[in-house]
């Protein structure tokens, strides 16, 4: 039996689509972050920077026994706001 090179590039690209789309499930973050996820997912190296942006209310953020946990929605609708300097 012998394959055809296009059946076999359509097998290849539908495993890639699935690859990839299995890759992003699992790196994609959930909702609520740690201060340390929310810096790393914001690409800024300070505590105190995601604090100032708690403190004016920038971002949404609450404690959780004891912990600060962020709302990974409300930095994706900061950054997509004309207000981010």
């Amino acid at each position: 039996m012998q394959v055809a090179r296009s059946d076999i590039e359509a097998l290849a690209s539908m495993i890639a689509r699935e690859v990839g789309a299995s890759i992003m499930e699992k790196s994609t973050p959930g909702r609520w972050l740690t201060i340390e996820e929310a810096m790393k997912y914001a690409k800024v190296k300070s505590r105190n920077t995601i604090r100032k942006w708690i403190n004016n209310g920038y971002i949404y953020a609450h404690k959780r026994s004891g912990e600060w946990i962020v709302d990974r929605e409300s930095i994706d609708d900061w950054f997509l706001s004309d207000k981010v300097c």
